[in-house]
């Protein structure tokens, strides 16, 4: 006896056994939050939404016994059928995932599409049991009402509409675990090797990952789900087998080994980096960390308790007369194994548990005659506990007075279990101790994951996040086919009319009609040539009108948004200079204009008046500005003959113009064009520019850059841009102080100058 006290005078040290840690991990903070600033947003292939409806509905008919209130006989091949379907839409989606995760070099959008598909399981696993208890309530009501009513068969259905109430978490448990083995199957069989092909190894999850019982159910601590899953705990505080007190316990013993130097450990060991503030259980974090993540590889129990695995090896290994050397190695580590699980069988009887052990494995063969109307852990303090037998024998004598002998059969097996068994029982509990943790930490990452992503199904919030480039989206290849090719740059052309209010009174006061008037004389003629250039219509404001040409991906060959919204803007003038004659004819106002185009290299945002798209982007306030013309400049400006249609000053301090991203540019711009810096350097890289100096006087030379581009019916136009530095000038008097560096682009209309740069370049046919 005394020397098998001493097997525990030093505990076991594991630092040659070759444990694992378990390094599971994994995020979604790189990717874009969707159009509520909060989750991200993700559409599935509505067609895969389907199958996974059929799917799980025809599971849980299967898994609660209930095929005969359901299906004809014709229909038995339906769920094979339909789970067939499910693996190959399934796989599709996700291989979608794969191949867009590896186009833009994200791993994470590969992690956000198996989230997503589990976030759809499991909620439909719910939705699919609500539609299902209500469909079979159905079934009964019309049965009751029908004229083959027959009182026997309705109270035989209201028995098994009971049965499936009090069974929902093991027929939820069951079906949820054939669907997830779909997912397993097809993350195994069918995409293992494209990951391996593109991902890091500690980026491509396990496949146990899938098989967690504790994401379809709504309780992790019931104990039928236990029971059926894993084993069944204590749950009240007292109870020594509750899972912080085993978990602590196994912590306490674990932590007494010496795990430096294991495989698990390696450069981190708990011993040195780990080490940290003390818990009030006396472990500290760095420590329980470590610990998790030993415990969380199950088959750490294995290399650590089974000492029977290495056992049987061992005689094997003798029988086949294996050299020496391997047998001292088997049989050292078996020694270590056993001094270790003896420590552990020990612990677990001094503090009893492990009759409770016992009887958790034992009872799972009788305890579906007893619940209901006991509860599990009644059935269990029957089998562990004296004092709990007298109100048990009174409550089974109600029910079933013979009821009473499986029970009391258990209880005498249990007593008479060998050693051996019980320790057999320790070793699964410890397996099933380490899922369970294992299970319990995946489900809470998980669930936080999911948490983040709000799957899409409204049609509008779809093609508001669709529209602003914050949905993530998992499609079958025939969808992605179809797909709209998204934005990836824009234009925005705004025109404004000069003096409109003055129009709009003079109009009145002679009788006439000024909204037929702009509507003739501008917006009409506009909207005719915008399919010219690929542009469309995005507000009318009155006197204004601000329209947009997008650039999308995969399309180079419309990659020409700035040079088109140049020769847009060109003819818009134009149409109003031809309308102005023939308004002047009839003496009518004249219409004057000032037009600014912003390129931005980015998409813009949308959001939905009803079926209205309203476009968000910073190029229209810019634009706005760029269009504008100050009615003081224009003023001093009036009478004299200008060659140019634009001009650009600073009349703020430099500090002013540097303290703020704001265009405080001072404008004159009266039938003239202006085109952003950005979008200019855009028009370089769209069309070929060939640099001109112009003779503006024999004093002055100005900067011209000229190119054609090609429009969408096939014809080329001609493009004229003149290059002028900003002129810093006094506030009060508009005298010029300095040229500053800063730059602006006028996109030309003055026939003098397009008739000298028509004469240099005359080799082209152009409109």
């Amino acid at each position: 006896m005394l020397g098998f006290f001493n097997l525990f005078s030093k505990p076991p040290s594991l630092k040659h056994f070759p444990l694992k840690r378990y390094l599971v991990d994994f995020s979604l903070d790189r990717l874009s939050p969707g159009v509520d600033n909060i989750h991200i947003d993700v559409h599935i292939s509505p067609q895969v939404q389907n199958v996974v409806k059929r799917a799980v509905s025809l599971l849980i008919i299967k898994h609660s016994g209930s095929e005969k209130y359901f299906f004809e006989q014709s229909q038995r091949e339906a769920l094979k059928n339909e789970l067939n379907t499910l693996r190959h839409v399934c796989t599709d989606v996700l291989l979608d995932g794969i191949n867009t995760a590896k186009s833009v070099s994200e791993v994470q959008i590969d992690f956000l599409g198996q989230v997503s598909l589990l976030k759809l399981f499991i909620e439909e696993i719910r939705n699919q049991y609500e539609i299902f208890i209500a469909n079979f309530k159905g079934i009964l009501r019309s049965y009751e009402l029908s004229r083959k009513h027959d009182p026997i068969e309705s109270f035989k259905m209201k028995e098994k509409l009971n049965e499936l109430n009090y069974n929902q978490r093991r027929i939820l448990l069951r079906a949820g675990d054939e669907l997830f083995r779909v997912m397993t199957d097809i993350t195994s069989r069918n995409l293992r090797n494209i990951r391996q092909s593109n991902f890091r190894p500690e980026h491509i999850l396990p496949d146990h990952f899938f098989l967690n019982p504790i994401y379809y159910t709504d309780n992790v601590v019931d104990d039928l789900f236990l029971i059926e899953a894993y084993v069944l705990f204590g749950q009240r505080s007292e109870d020594p087998d509750n899972y912080p007190k085993i978990k602590l316990m196994i912590y306490e013993l674990l932590e007494k080994m010496d795990l430096s130097q294991t495989s698990a450990g390696g450069g981190d060991s708990i011993d040195e980096d780990n080490k940290g503030e003390k818990t009030e259980e006396g472990i500290s974090h760095g420590e329980e960390n470590a610990l998790d993540q030993l415990m969380m590889e199950v088959d750490n129990i294995d290399r650590m308790f089974n000492y029977f695995d290495a056992q049987d090896k061992y005689e094997r290994f003798k029988r086949n007369k294996e050299p020496k050397n391997i047998l001292d190695e088997i049989k050292s580590q078996m020694k270590i194994q056993k001094r270790l699980f003896y420590l552990f069988y020990r612990k677990f009887k001094k503090s009893r548990v492990m009759k409770r052990v016992v009887a958790a494995y034992e009872m799972k063969a009788i305890y579906g005659k007893y619940c209901p109307p006991l509860r599990l852990h009644q059935v269990r303090e029957f089998l562990v506990e004296r004092g709990s037998r007298k109100s048990i024998h009174r409550l089974l004598r109600s029910w079933k007075p013979e009821s009473l002998l499986p029970l009391h059969e258990m209880l005498r097996k249990i007593r008479k279990c060998s050693a051996h068994k019980k320790q057999q029982h320790l070793l699964c509990f410890l397996k099933d101790f380490s899922r369970y943790h294992r299970d319990l930490r995946n489900y809470r990452l998980l669930k936080g994951l999911m948490d983040t992503i709000r799957l899409i199904k409204e049609e509008k919030i779809l093609r508001l996040s669709r529209e602003n480039r914050s949905l993530y989206e998992f499609l079958l290849p025939a969808e992605r086919s179809q797909e709209e090719r998204q934005i990836v740059s824009h234009v925005i052309v705004k025109a404004d009319v000069r003096g409109s209010v003055d129009i709009t009174y003079t109009m009145i006061a002679r009788g006439l009609n000024p909204a037929s008037y702009f509507s003739l004389n501008f917006f009409d003629p506009i909207s005719e040539i915008l399919s010219d250039y690929g542009g469309s219509k995005e507000f009318i404001e009155g006197d204004a009108i601000i329209l947009s040409i997008f650039e999308h991906e995969g399309a180079p060959q419309g990659w020409y948004s700035v040079a088109r919204a140049c020769g847009l803007a060109v003819r818009m003038l134009n149409i109003v200079k031809q309308y102005n004659v023939k308004n002047q004819e009839h003496n009518l106002p004249m219409l004057d204009l000032g037009i600014g185009i912003c390129y931005k290299q980015s998409p813009p945002s949308f959001l939905f008046d009803g079926d209205s798209r309203i476009i968000i982007s910073p190029a229209i306030n810019l634009a706005d500005r760029m269009s504008s013309c100050n009615k003081m400049l224009r003023n001093r400006f009036k009478d004299q003959n200008q060659m140019f249609n634009l001009y650009v000053f600073q009349d703020a301090p430099e500090e002013a113009f540097k303290a703020t991203t704001d265009d405080l540019s001072l404008r004159y711009n009266l039938n003239g064009i202006e085109l952003s810096t950005e979008g200019f350097a855009k028009l370089f890289k769209e069309i070929n520019l060939k640099s001109v100096m112009y003779p503006v006087d024999m004093n002055e030379r100005v900067t011209l850059y000229t190119g054609t581009v090609p429009t969408l019916t096939g014809g080329y136009q001609r493009l004229v841009i003149r290059e002028a530095n900003i002129l810093q000038v006094k506030p009060e008097t508009m005298d010029v102080i300095c040229e500053t560096p800063r730059k602006y682009y006028e996109v030309c209309t003055n026939p003098e100058i397009l008739e000298f740069i028509k004469k240099q370049h005359s080799d082209i046919n152009e409109q």
